[in-house]
């Protein structure tokens, strides 16, 4: 810290030393809950009613891009991802809309877009938001079930920045409600956690091999597992974490 303190003084040093003690004593902390949570199998801030509370009271003055890590990577995402596995002109199940941040894209593709949220107030907020759209519908959902939407009636399911905080049991009852829904044929795309929260970004319990295994358990055939993908000469994350994203299928 010597060259610290000689080119920025005592004051902005001594700040230095306490940002790098808080941040050490951040990541034990940390650390120390994941492995109670495991130990214990203990929710966590993931149960339906932590989500429900987190998302309701969060500021969502930014739309949610406060996690978009790039105007490049968002465009990317939607390009090699999005539109390549959600029907165009189809009906579109989103899971978690949030403020709206890839709903925007889902409606203007979509024939009809249905996004339920845990949230009322990100319900509100869509409603509000893509208030002069007519194909488009906002539901308030309980945390693992698909309201009022018919058997046999989605032909995409979309969900990001969702899976991550839904743990395992949650994840599995949401899973059984897609395969209900979701025409033969139709294709879902599921951004998840890989390790349980091991790498931080407080993440659910849900692993990547669960979540594979929920999926396999309700018949769905998985397409495509990924936690990168490439655009030309760019390769992109899904997110620092770890996470992957998971294409999987009705085959009927």
């Amino acid at each position: 810290m010597r060259t610290a303190l000689l080119e920025n003084g005592f004051f902005w040093t001594t700040h230095l030393i306490l940002y790098y003690a808080a941040s050490s004593i951040a990541d034990s902390v940390y650390t120390r809950m994941n492995q109670l949570r495991t130990k214990r199998d203990l929710p966590g801030i993931h149960s339906v009613a932590m989500n429900r509370e987190i998302w309701r009271s969060w500021d969502w003055e930014s739309g949610g891009e406060e996690w978009t890590p790039s105007v490049e990577w968002k465009k990317s995402l939607t390009d090699s991802v999005l539109l390549k596995y959600m029907t165009k002109g189809g009906r579109i199940l989103e899971v978690g809309p949030g403020a709206g941040r890839w709903t925007e894209t889902l409606q203007k593709i979509a024939g009809h877009l249905i996004a339920i949220d845990i949230s009322d107030r990100c319900i509100e907020i869509c409603k509000r938001k893509f208030a002069g759209c007519d194909n488009a519908e906002f539901l308030v959902s309980n945390g693992s079930e698909v309201p009022l939407v018919e058997d046999d009636s989605i032909d995409s399911i979309w969900s990001f920045d969702v899976f991550v905080h839904i743990n395992a049991p949650e994840a599995g009852e949401y899973v059984k409600e897609f395969k209900r829904v979701l025409r033969a044929g139709g294709h879902a795309a599921i951004h998840h956690g890989q390790d349980g929260g091991v790498h931080g970004g407080w993440r659910s319990n849900l692993t990547s091999k669960t979540f594979r295994a929920i999926l396999e358990a309700n018949g769905f055939r998985i397409l495509t597992q990924f936690a990168e993908w490439r655009d030309g000469e760019q390769v992109f994350k899904i997110s620092q974490y770890g996470d992957l994203l998971t294409v999987f299928e009705n085959p009927g």
